[in-house]
């Protein structure tokens, strides 16, 4: 009875340490399941805290066509589109494994970005002068629908957000507005306009008129050699023409592209005080060219391109711009009357093949200046069955949105030309 009770007894604490043992290795189990769990978790998310860091940077550049997202009750939705290569500032911040979606710091409201969608960058693009800072914008504004879409002057969409926008016009052109988004001047289409409205944006007024500046050649006075060869009185000595620019950079005076001038003249753009300089022929302006560059002046050159066997040395400059004089029409005693410029009576289907070869050559050049200042009826019509749009003459007097863009007056700059004249010219 005894060895049955043991029997028993041993069985009995057989059962209980198997229980225990069982009961143990289930614990442990789940306490390395949670240790184990826990340590997965966090691998993950150390991860991608790493992969978010890789992507993240104060600048940064977007790598695909990307959604733009807005928080809402603490979930990010889908509120417009942003295109590939855009350059954003993100929001300064320590980055942890929540941040998959960057806050955007230099959009209108506030904006997200999902982190795969971008690459850091060192910096930003040097951005070229903002030019469009030192337009007036008009007293109007447009109000967008409810998706607004922002092109860039290339016709490429930029952003496409969902949300509808009161802004002043920049630029207004036949069927888009200019605005500026993102401190930059974009595009609206006219079709994705609800409304303008008047609106108070400035007190400046549009410039009533712009003195347009003809020079010709430049000699550098302190060489014998330049005086005696460049003895026209239309040949500019250096220190003359470093005065004249002194006179335009000192009192702010702007200095339009041939872009900006023609979108004047079409009313699109309202300018403050400019002056437009330009430069006949393309025969000694080394000078010129050097110094608008120093300077940061906008000039254009009209060319006889026949003139040159090659071009392309040209475009290598910031500031100045190079418009047609044409091909081989600076010939004096061509056609009756004045110095007989070729404009005036020659074949139209040779003035149109000289033309488009100038054209051409200045890659598709749009602005003429007439040979020795002749031109008639004829010569404007041909002019603009070559593709011109605007062309120059003389005239001492300014250029305003009413002139005829085919007859564009300016005031010849002799060498004579003084600083108190230039200034009674730009007024």
């Amino acid at each position: 009875m005894s060895r049955k009770r043991r029997r028993k007894g041993n069985t009995k604490k057989k059962v209980i340490f198997l229980i225990v043992t069982i009961i143990l290795i289930i614990t442990i189990s789940i306490v390395c399941f949670k240790i184990n769990s826990d340590r997965i978790k966090e691998l993950k998310e150390q991860k991608l805290t790493s992969d978010i860091l890789k992507h993240y940077n104060e600048y940064v550049i977007t790598n695909k066509e990307s959604n733009l997202y807005k928080l809402e009750n603490n979930s990010y939705l889908k509120s417009g589109k942003i295109a590939k290569e855009e350059e954003l500032i993100l929001t300064k911040k320590e980055i942890t494994f929540k941040d998959e979606y960057l806050k955007i710091e230099n959009l209108a409201d506030e904006y997200y970005i999902y982190y795969k969608d971008i690459d850091a960058i060192q910096e930003l693009s040097e951005i070229e002068e903002s030019r469009y800072k030192k337009y007036i914008p008009f007293n109007e504004n447009i109000v967008t629908k409810d998706t607004t879409n922002f092109y860039d002057e290339s016709d490429n969409l930029i952003y496409s957000i969902d949300t509808s926008f009161n802004l002043p016009i920049i630029v207004k052109k036949k069927d888009i507005y200019g605005i500026e988004f993102n401190d930059r001047l974009l595009y609206v289409k006219k079709e994705d306009v609800s409304e303008t409205k008047e609106n108070k944006n400035t007190d400046k007024k549009n410039t009533s008129g712009i003195a347009v500046l003809n020079y010709h050649f430049f000699y550098d006075e302190t060489k014998a050699s330049e005086r005696n060869d460049c003895n026209q009185i239309i040949c500019k000595s250096k220190s003359g023409f470093k005065k004249h620019l002194d006179y335009i950079k000192e009192n702010n005076i702007f200095t339009p592209t041939m872009s900006e001038f023609e979108m004047y003249l079409n009313k699109e753009i309202n300018l403050p005080k400019s002056t437009l300089i330009t430069i006949d022929d393309g025969w000694r302006t080394g000078i010129a060219t050097s110094l608008l560059e120093e300077y940061k002046l906008n000039g254009t050159i009209f060319l006889i391109t026949s003139w040159f066997e090659e071009i392309n040395f040209l475009y290598n400059k910031k500031y100045v711009e190079y418009h047609s004089h044409g091909d081989n029409l600076h010939n004096q005693g061509v056609c009756p009357g004045g110095q007989g410029g070729a404009i005036k009576c020659l074949a139209k289907d040779k003035l149109l093949a000289d033309l488009a070869l100038s054209r051409e050559k200045l890659d598709g050049s749009t602005a003429f200046c007439y040979p020795f200042y002749e031109y008639n009826s004829y010569s404007i019509e041909v002019l603009k069955e070559a593709g011109f749009t605007m062309a120059f003459e003389g005239g001492f007097k300014k250029a305003t949105p009413s002139t005829n863009k085919f007859k564009i007056p300016r005031y010849v700059m002799y060498d004579s030309t003084t600083v108190s004249q230039l200034k009674s010219y730009i007024g």
